[in-house]
């Protein structure tokens, strides 16, 4: 019952990998060979963590950076579907801005940070890289940076900001009804196909039973 129930909890996050790298450490004996794997996991809806696995085989590594990802998993503060306000974030030798962007922008940003912002929910965003391009590192950044918003000084000031989260709101729940329907048409298109099949099935069976009859008429005779 408990397996049944974390499956279900893990399925609920959509997980991406950034990058997997061969890590050879060398040894008395000769080269040890590993992989690491850089996983980020989010729910699109404001919820988002990024985990570093190691490993022996890239699976092991992704597995492991899955796990670490959905244990860091972090609810970040959005205002609607953007962020609150700009961050200019440093992590080590990583450096980066992002800021809010009007609706229909999309996610305008490159490398690792496009993908964290994604599974974070934010739809519309302005985001550059000002220090390494190293990957891994500008995921950790702009988790580090998402996670360092602040969105209520904000919301009680700005009105747009407040609208926004409305807006996020309705086109939510337009999506979950058309996501509704969309499943509701295709549970009653496999039910008539079933259906179908069946009547297909009972046809040749009576033809079958028919011809067998006829056989038998055929040979009393």
């Amino acid at each position: 019952m408990a397996e049944y129930f974390r499956e279900k909890k893990e399925r609920a996050y959509d997980k991406r990998t950034v990058s997997i790298k061969r890590v050879a450490k060398v040894t008395k004996g000769g080269k040890r060979l590993r992989f690491s794997a850089m996983v980020v996991v989010g729910d699109h809806n404001g919820s988002v963590g990024v985990g570093l696995g190691r490993g022996v085989d890239t699976k092991s590594a992704v597995e492991k950076g899955e796990r670490i990802a959905t244990k860091k998993l972090t609810k970040i503060q959005l205002a609607g579907d953007t962020i609150p306000h700009e961050v200019d974030y440093k992590f080590g030798a990583v450096k980066l801005l992002l800021r809010p962007a009007r609706p229909g922008t999309g996610v305008i940003a490159g490398s690792s940070v496009r993908t964290v912002l994604e599974l974070a929910g934010v739809d519309n965003v302005y985001g550059k890289i000002l220090g390494s391009s190293n990957s891994n590192g500008n995921a950790y950044c702009t988790f580090k940076a998402l996670k360092a918003l602040r969105s209520e000084r904000v919301l009680s000031r700005m009105q747009k900001m407040r609208d926004r989260i409305v807006l996020k709101e309705e086109t939510e729940k337009e999506r979950r009804a058309k996501e509704e329907k969309r499943r509701k048409k295709e549970m009653e298109k496999k039910k008539t196909q079933k259906k179908n099949r069946f009547e297909k099935i009972d046809r040749r069976k009576a033809s079958a039973k028919a011809e067998g009859k006829k056989e038998n008429k055929v040979s009393k005779k």
